[in-house]
């Protein structure tokens, strides 16, 4: 089962193609209808292909919706990532620091006995 977003996500990338889906299950049972006929007729070579190209839709299919979920970026209608465009050096978080000093004292510099000074 699919998550809510994630499905939402598919709806909203199979409504911009224009499609539905049913057209998507039909397709597929078409595609199977079709490798199961070259089988029954002997063609091996053509059947072996076509499973192969249709292991690797799946796949290819498999890999985005992957891809997809691991992106935390809001995802736009068309399935594309929204950029990020709050990226205004005036909005950083630690303006209100700038001026202040810490009060971090760096140790105080003394020779080490008995060797010669790094230069």
């Amino acid at each position: 089962k699919m998550a809510k977003k994630d499905t939402l996500l598919e709806e909203a990338a199979m409504s911009a193609a224009g499609i539905q889906q049913t057209h998507v299950i039909g397709t597929f049972v078409l595609v199977l209808l079709v490798i199961t006929l070259f089988g029954l007729m002997g063609l091996k070579t053509i059947t072996w292909t076509l499973l192969l190209l249709l292991n690797l839709v799946l796949f290819s299919y498999l890999m985005k919706l992957t891809i997809d979920s691991g992106l935390n970026a809001p995802v736009g209608p068309d399935g594309e990532p929204i950029g990020d465009d709050s990226s205004d050096e005036e909005d950083d978080d630690d303006d209100d620091y700038e001026d202040e000093e810490g009060d971090y004292k760096p140790p105080a510099e003394k020779e080490p006995s008995g060797l010669p000074p790094i230069s």
